[in-house]
């Protein structure tokens, strides 16, 4: 036995009914930092941090009364105390052993440093994670292949009425939205869950408060370590600000390209009047491209914006009032 003590890769320990250190192997003293010979003898409790040593000789006691393996860590976080006085996160395998003076405890050790700090990194990584999602505005969420949320964002949360992401764990679309709706996600989903992407595709949305938007949407399969589908990710926006602006803008344009046709036309109308035109000496009728005579007044009116009214100029009404004078003057009788 003692061979295949000192051969585990785990630090052993093996313990009296009182809690005194019987044997330990090599592992044990890498591990601790003590010398073989400063542990024989020696109480389990030199070992235990001091915050936990006033509750062990119960723990001991107890596993006496009901002697069977049993595995301690899995539930909390144990620390075993070097002789440097620094602490390693450890799991404890405890089994008893039948001998001749009675039952004895082996301690089998386990260092779990490295595994702690693969936990805590993992920790670590998902708190960030979660962060940057929660307040990230698009909306991210995760299906399994019930179209079930598994998780999702803050934002989308507050899509569905909510405030909180696990009110949406175990939950379907048909449980927010109208049943037209819900089938046409299931579809979009289904189509999904053989294989094949949704990518920016542009869909209207109600919200909770009645109010119409629009959505760019984008849903991959999620796939195992052996690439099988169990789920989809999906992520999508709200883009109804960005549809808003593109409205306006295409209404503008159509504005403008009014503009340019309205201006076009008059530049056309102002080049009808350039060049030479025939006018008649005599009545001041002009000959159109089709040579028919105009009055002067019509052909501007018809080439151009101008609008004519009519009057007299100081000139002509002089003129006419002599003729209409002239015309009136008595005629002298011969003597």
């Amino acid at each position: 036995m003692s061979l295949i003590v000192e051969a585990s890769p785990c630090a052993i320990i093996l313990l009296d009914a009182q809690g005194k250190i019987i044997l330990v192997n090599a592992r044990t003293e890498k591990l601790f930092g003590y010398a073989r010979t400063e542990l024989l003898g020696q109480m389990l409790e030199m070992l235990i941090p001091e915050r936990f040593r006033g509750r062990h000789p119960d723990l001991r006691r107890s596993f006496h009364k009901n002697p069977i393996a049993r595995l301690m860590g899995d539930e909390r976080d144990l620390y075993g105390l070097c002789k440097d006085r620094t602490e390693v996160p450890i799991e404890i395998g405890l089994n008893p052993v039948e001998t001749g003076e009675g039952i004895v405890l082996l301690a089998s050790i386990i260092d779990i440093t490295e595994r702690k700090h693969v936990e805590e990194a993992l920790i670590l990584e998902r708190n960030l994670l979660r962060a940057l999602i929660d307040n990230l505005p698009d909306y991210i969420y995760v299906k399994d292949l019930n179209r079930r949320f598994l998780t999702a964002n803050k934002a989308v949360a507050r899509l569905m009425g909510g405030e909180f992401p696990d009110e949406l764990f175990g939950k379907r679309d048909e449980d927010f939205y109208p049943e037209h709706a819900s089938e046409k996600f299931c579809a979009d989903e289904e189509r999904v869950f053989r294989g094949d992407p949704i990518i920016d595709k542009e869909e209207p949305n109600i919200d909770k408060q009645g109010w119409r938007t629009e959505i760019l949407t984008t849903k991959l399969p999620l796939r195992d370590g052996s690439g099988k589908i169990i789920g989809l990710v999906g992520i999508s926006r709200d883009i109804t600000e960005l549809k808003i602006k593109e409205y306006a803008l295409q209404l503008t344009l159509k504005e403008k390209e009014k503009l340019v046709a309205e201006l076009q036309e008059a530049l056309e109308q102002v080049k009808a009047l350039r060049g030479l035109l025939p006018i008649c000496a005599w009545c001041k009728k002009i000959r159109n491209d089709k040579w028919y005579w105009e009055k002067l007044e019509t052909y501007i009116s018809t080439h151009s914006e101008a609008e004519f009214t009519h009057s007299i100029c100081p000139e002509c009404l002089a003129n006419e009032e002599t003729k209409f004078i002239l015309a009136h003057k008595p005629v002298a009788n011969p003597s």
